[in-house]
């Protein structure tokens, strides 16, 4: 029947659809997936559909004056800063100097002298900038940095990673912004984290562009706002407009504790074009020139005036079909606003045999070989936007490449990395592709 949808009891005890309905009227992140008990073949399209439900949650409009919390007035086409923006960013809550955060209270703000440009932040600004002014540049890798990425506007892409206020709060009650309180991992090693972050706790990383440069065409296709930057011409700091690009967002769940890894990208990074582009790429010149096989621009010393050169996704490791049947699902239901020019590129979870609505047990690793898409895959498994010469390494997805920091920082390398004093290693020249991410 039409419009008819059944629903069963998960074996954790959520009734679930027997297949995912998609909506975008959520504006929570689901607390976990939902698959139907006795479920045992491949649940790609539950996790997706979770992931584009935890995307919708993400770009609803907070609360005015509120952090991390949705307006329940509005809807994910509102106006103002949304949820994700009002997260609590690195600089907010590991100091230079390894002070505490000024405030126990998620809601508050922490100091100018805490962030890279010395700007009075309030609800709903951004600062993409870093003392250094390249460590909000460099691509992630395994508790380094690697060379970064230029669009072809010759702007810089710029991360950032945030906090919702339950990761926040567990950070700070445990002073894990000091490397000093971060535990030991006693050996033998154990099979569960040193470090546990509470279910619920989301970590999401963002990468942006300037938008000056676009076309009119291309502006209308991405997210934009206003942010704080630091010129990597002047060492000055400006205000300017900015696009978003990609996102990753990471939940810890009570049936996943190797956290739920979702990572959007905007549509027009690179080939192939939409029917409905814009006519150019943000990463791609259209020239067919093809994309080298290692970043030739290097991290350090960095580049005042950067060449851009062209990002393409591997016809090895496009993005899996059913991804793709679902984004059009979803594409089409928030046709209309910017956000249909988004698109999930991949989500990974950790698997295990047998009925796929039980609990995945805390002891288990976030390894290549017990995750989606795992070992020797044929889909996606890198955004673009922030893991580009990673396509033919399945070992550098989301998960495997953090799964190496599972046991010293329950997955999350932004603790590990930046608990004063921080621990974040350099490049001295362009990577090779040999290199670990």
């Amino acid at each position: 029947m039409a419009g008819f949808t059944l629903f069963a009891i998960s074996a954790a005890g959520q009734t679930c659809p027997a297949t995912p309905v998609p909506s975008v009227k959520g504006m929570t992140v689901p607390k976990d997936v939902c698959i139907p008990a006795g479920f045992t073949d491949l649940t790609i399209d539950y996790f997706d559909d979770y992931s584009w439900k935890s995307f919708v949650a993400m770009i609803w409009p907070s609360v005015y004056g509120g952090r991390g919390t949705p307006d329940p007035g509005r809807t994910y086409v509102g106006a103002g800063p949304r949820v994700f923006e009002t997260f609590k960013p690195l600089w907010e809550i590991f100091h230079r100097d390894g002070s505490a955060p000024a405030s126990a209270d998620f809601q508050e703000y922490e100091a100018p002298m805490q962030n890279a440009c010395s700007v009075r932040a309030g609800f709903g600004d951004m600062v993409l900038a870093s003392d250094s002014g390249y460590h909000d540049l460099g691509q992630a890798a395994d508790g380094g940095l690697l060379g970064p990425l230029v669009a072809q506007n010759r702007s810089y892409v710029r991360y950032l990673t945030s906090y919702n206020e339950i990761a926040f709060r567990h950070i700070q009650s445990n002073k894990w912004y000091l490397r000093s309180a971060l535990p030991v991992v006693p050996v033998p090693r154990p099979l569960q984290p040193a470090i546990e972050f509470p279910n619920g706790a989301i970590v999401v990383k963002t990468a942006w562009i300037e938008t000056l440069g676009l076309t009119d065409a291309q502006k209308r296709r991405i997210y934009s706002r206003m942010a704080v930057i630091k010129d990597t011409a002047t060492g000055k700091c400006r205000k300017a407009p900015v696009g978003l690009i990609g996102i990753h967002i990471a939940q810890k769940t009570a049936s996943r504790p190797q956290w739920i890894w979702s990572s959007f990208e905007q549509v027009d990074l690179a080939p192939p074009a939409e029917p409905d582009g814009p006519g150019a790429f943000l990463l791609n010149d259209g020239s067919n020139a093809p994309m080298p096989k290692s970043n030739p621009i290097p991290l350090v010393p960095l580049p005042k005036a950067p060449t851009p050169f062209n990002v393409e996704r591997s016809p090895k490791a496009l993005i899996h079909p059913q991804t793709m049947a679902t984004n059009a699902t979803y594409r089409k239901l928030v046709a209309g606003s910017v956000w249909q020019n988004y698109q999930l590129v991949v989500t990974q979870w950790p698997l295990a045999p047998g009925d796929q609505s039980l609990p995945v047990s805390p002891k288990q690793a976030g390894d290549i070989f017990q995750t989606f898409p795992g070992d020797g895959a044929t889909s996606a498994y890198s955004n673009l936007s922030m893991e580009t010469f990673h396509q033919a390494r399945p070992g550098q997805g989301c998960m495997n490449c953090h799964n190496r920091t599972r046991l010293t920082a329950d997955f999350m390398w932004s603790v590990q990395m930046h608990a004063f004093p921080p621990q974040i290693f350099l490049p001295q020249a362009a990577e090779s592709p040999q290199k670990k991410k």
